[in-house]
């Protein structure tokens, strides 16, 4: 039988807002690209539940209770959190089926920070130049902010029986526990030079040093403490140029921040580096305190990952189960 089905909060403590994979085309006008801060593991929460990669899913900083309207396929992804149907737990990264009337609990382990809900059909909100993604700041996409409990969301037509013998068995073909940062270890990031590297003498510094995400981090941008360039308080603001998610921005206190999912469109700091696009995804995953360092690549390098990475993106990688190699 084919219904709408429906996903209801009962219970949030973090932020969750409605993603998709972002809103491209607009920057000209100021509009920021938005979307999942981990892109990769976003698709593959689609890809689980039958939906294409761009389907509108949850991204959820924190704990939720979600209690299902009608029969429905889920799946959890991202930073290995904890899930449980009622009162029994399950894995992420799995095909889940919740019944009608189920409560679907979500809990942050201690390793990765954001969690994706996706559900069989996708979310069904208000589209905005071309995505449903939530820019909260602009008060656009889906609801035009995070979601609060009470919010019911509506979810479009599956044939949830059919669909289930159809993905019950899948399962990623990539390593999860290879995507969230190592609580005691440090993040390498790879990144290529950025487009005022000549413009800083003591780049070292940055490819050199151990930073710490501090709290003051959101989905703008991820802002590090440690050893500051010094140059950069030399520079001082320069002309704009655009900016994208990924870049690593040097204000005048020299200490680096990467631009993320909800960054500004043009900007005045200069740019030191640019994180490849798979990094970036796990770099979202920490959590602040997490230890980081930058490490350079060559550009044919970042092109390589980065090509691998879109392709992935595109096509998530699924195997059956038990084929799994881990």
């Amino acid at each position: 039988m084919i219904i709408v089905g429906s996903l209801h909060v009962i219970y949030l403590a973090g932020v969750a807002t409605v993603q998709d994979l972002g809103r491209y085309g607009y920057r000209a006008l100021g509009v920021p690209v938005s979307g999942a801060l981990d892109v990769l593991s976003a698709a593959y929460a689609n890809a689980l539940v039958g939906n294409k990669p761009n389907t509108a899913l949850i991204e959820l900083f924190g704990s939720i209770i979600l209690r299902a309207g009608e029969d429905t396929v889920v799946a959890v992804s991202g930073g290995l959190p904890k899930v449980f149907v009622g009162r029994y737990e399950v894995s992420s990264w799995r095909p889940i089926y919740l019944k009608s009337g189920v409560e679907l609990v979500i809990r942050p382990s201690e390793v990765g920070s954001i969690s994706y809900v996706s559900v069989a059909g996708g979310i069904v909100c208000e589209e905005v130049l071309g995505s449903r993604s939530t820019y909260a700041r602009g008060g656009f996409g889906c609801l035009g902010r995070p979601l609060r409990v009470g919010d019911t969301l509506v979810i479009r037509d599956v044939d949830t029986d059919r669909l289930w013998s159809e993905v019950c068995d899948l399962r990623p073909a990539l390593k999860p526990d290879n995507r969230v940062p190592k609580k005691h270890e440090s993040l390498i990031v790879r990144a290529t030079k950025g487009v005022h590297f000549e413009q800083l003498p003591d780049l070292d510094v940055l490819l050199n040093s151990e930073y710490v995400i501090t709290l003051d981090s959101d989905r703008m941008g991820y802002r590090l403490d440690g050893p500051p360039l010094r140059s950069a308080s030399r520079l001082g603001r320069l002309p704009s140029i655009p900016t994208d998610r990924g870049y690593v921005q040097i204000p005048p206190d020299g200490k680096p921040i990467v631009l993320m999912s909800d960054a500004q469109t043009t900007g005045g700091y200069a740019v030191a580096l640019h994180v490849i696009p798979p990094d970036l995804d796990i770099l979202a995953q920490a959590r602040p305190t997490q230890r980081v360092r930058f490490t350079e690549v060559s550009v044919e390098d970042a092109e390589k990952h980065t090509s691998k990475y879109l392709s992935e993106v595109e096509r998530p990688l699924l195997t059956t189960a038990g084929d799994e190699e881990y």
